[in-house]
């Protein structure tokens, strides 16, 4: 197929376009423009779009253009910092211990998870690095225009409750930081019923924090980078001054430690399964950001920029996993107890009612409010937005995605219940992994093996494309490899989730440690039938001996945008604040 016969059908369109820079057509949704002068319900579509309608793409759904390729590889150290240094991660040993683990066979495990977890997110990111687009764009290449939709709601339902969850989490520091700072805070009368799982001063750090976290979420994905490498200053810096003020407490020594002292109490198959089970834990971590990871490698400089986080994730995130250990073992000597949580320490901190305990539990606080501002940021809004974008693009762009993204997740899911009482569905979050596994080997296999990068970004963007396969919009191979990765371990799956509510079930050992290896099962089988039914059953039409990028035609217009903006600024300079939310 010739680029020309390619991008035929998809400019038809653009000779009677409206420019760029238009919005609604005249009439439209004129009463909510005289209420709100400069506001309308259509969003930005660039005048390069491959789009054949306003239905399909906006400027932030396109591939991004040159001029706001921003991320190099310290931006991608910055992201990866910003995300590795959370509570989860911090207390991610935790379960692993209370299974029977050592601590040190732990470590082994997060450090072989997170390396394997960090290849394949290398690997996918190139896609992103390559062409520019969201996931929700490219995941059309191997499912087919409409069952990608399934694959982007699959992905989109688990970072906005995450983002949920996350906001309870920043929620409880905002509680902490209020009784810092006004002591009598903690003795507001509950009128909330316990069953909720949430008190009266619990609710109001949660709104405050709710409504602190909406102006960063309006950050433009060309200087979030930034916030990132505050957030990968300050992050380590909150985290170090617990584990250090911790063990000074401890007398310097963690040997002591139940946590430390206490070997593995399993043997056998029983400590094999164990550890694979715990494995697939920390796989299942990150799985989400696995198979989405190119929201955020689209906007490297060059695509070798992202490939610093196969090195980065497995070593930032041992880190992070042994000083939760340390802390948490210190712990037991300073408070009687194991205490993982640093949210909980920081808040022992103010115990003694002295001025300077009161003091390091309102910085330490505020640490941690920023560090799971970056967290919804990085791991949860910008790709819940993309998410939403792909269902909207004419009336959705990732800022207002990332704005519903978060009144969703934050009410619609009621985060606060999920957390102190629903085990299930905890257990369901956990155990997503084997329908992440097969999309993200579908998609790798996909890209780099049947097609070797040899696909059209234009049809990407046409839902009459090559990629359509046919009158249902589905390619019959990747969702027959789909349900094959995932339907296996399914039994397990289920067992899990009844298992979390304190039930037994009749599903046999084996099913529950195919569920053990769940994300490496899954990924695994079905990459390896999406490649044979390819193999047996090519799709001719899709495929290419050439890449289409369109980028001749991204870089000539954005050289346009770029020449315009800076007639606008020389005319009229935007104020900082404005340039701080300018995209």
């Amino acid at each position: 197929m010739s680029t020309e016969e390619t991008k035929g059908p998809l400019y038809a369109e653009k000779n009677g376009s409206s420019p760029s820079g238009s919005y609604a057509e005249p009439g439209h949704s004129s009463k909510l423009r005289r209420r709100l002068p400069g506001f309308s319900l259509q969003v930005r579509q660039e005048e390069s779009s491959f789009a054949a309608t306003k239905n399909a793409s906006n400027a932030d759904f396109d591939p991004i253009p040159p001029s706001k390729r921003t991320w190099n590889w310290g931006a991608y150290v910055a992201y990866w910092m910003a995300d590795a240094w959370a509570v989860s991660n911090w207390e991610v040993a935790s379960s692993m211990i209370k299974v029977g683990l050592s601590w040190k066979m732990a470590i082994g495990a997060c450090v072989l998870g997170n390396t394997v977890m960090g290849m394949v997110i290398t690997i996918n990111g190139r896609m992103g690095a390559t062409l520019h687009t969201p996931f929700p764009v490219l995941a059309r290449m191997p499912f087919g225009y409409y069952f990608s939709y399934f694959v982007v709601v699959s992905r989109c339902v688990l970072a906005i409750v995450w983002l949920g969850v996350q906001t309870t989490t920043g929620g409880q520091c905002m509680v902490v930081l209020l009784t810092a700072i006004w002591p009598s805070f903690k003795n507001i009368p509950n009128t909330i019923p316990a069953d909720q799982g949430i008190t009266t001063n619990g609710m109001c750090g949660f709104v405050l924090y709710f409504l602190l976290q909406l102006p960063f979420l309006c950050i433009p994905y060309t200087k979030v980078q930034y916030f990132f490498a505050m957030k990968s200053v300050i992050a380590p810096m909150i985290f170090l001054a617990v584990f250090g003020d911790t063990l000074h407490k401890a007398g310097g020594t963690i040997s002591n430690s139940t946590v430390i002292t206490q070997g593995t109490t399993l043997g056998g198959s029983a400590l094999a399964w164990a550890f694979f089970s715990n494995l697939n834990g920390v796989l299942g971590n990150y799985a989400t950001l696995g198979l989405n990871i190119a929201d955020f490698s689209r906007y490297a400089n060059k695509p070798s920029a992202q490939n610093v986080q196969v090195f980065v994730i497995p070593v930032i995130f041992t880190i992070v996993g042994l000083l939760g250990i340390f802390t948490a073992a210190a712990s037991e000597t300073v408070y009687g107890e194991i205490l993982w949580n640093p949210i909980d320490i920081i808040n022992n901190w103010q115990m003694s009612g002295s001025h300077g305990g009161r003091a390091a539990a309102a910085f330490g606080a505020i640490g941690l409010i920023i560090v799971t501002l970056g967290i919804n940021i990085s791991a949860n809004s910008i790709s819940a937005a993309n998410d939403l974008m792909s269902f909207a693009p004419k009336y959705i762009n990732i800022r207002r995605g990332q704005l519903l993204a978060a009144v969703i997740g934050s009410w619609a899911f009621v985060p606060w219940k999920i957390l102190a009482s629903a085990a299930k569905f905890l257990a369901f979050l956990g155990g997503y992994t084997i329908f992440l596994g097969p999309m993200t080997a579908i998609l790798i296999t996909d890209y780099f093996i049947v097609r070797r990068g040899n696909v059209s970004v234009p049809d990407m963007y046409n839902f009459n494309g090559m990629y359509k396969y046919g009158k249902f919009g589905s390619n019959w191979r990747a969702v027959a490899a789909f349900f094959i990765g995932c339907i296996p371990p399914l039994p397990g799956f289920i067992d899990n989730i009844i298992q979390a509510g304190g039930q037994k079930t009749s599903i046999s050992a084996g099913g529950q440690h195919l569920f053990a290896i769940g994300y490496i099962y899954s990924f695994i089988a079905a990459g390896l039938f999406y490649w044979g039914f390819n193999k047996l059953s090519p799709h001719h039409p899709s495929m290419m001996d050439h890449a289409d990028t369109g980028e001749d035609i991204i870089a000539a217009q954005d050289a346009k945008n770029v020449e315009a903006r800076r007639e606008s600024y020389a005319e009229r300079k935007p104020s900082v604040v404005a340039q701080m939310f300018q995209v």
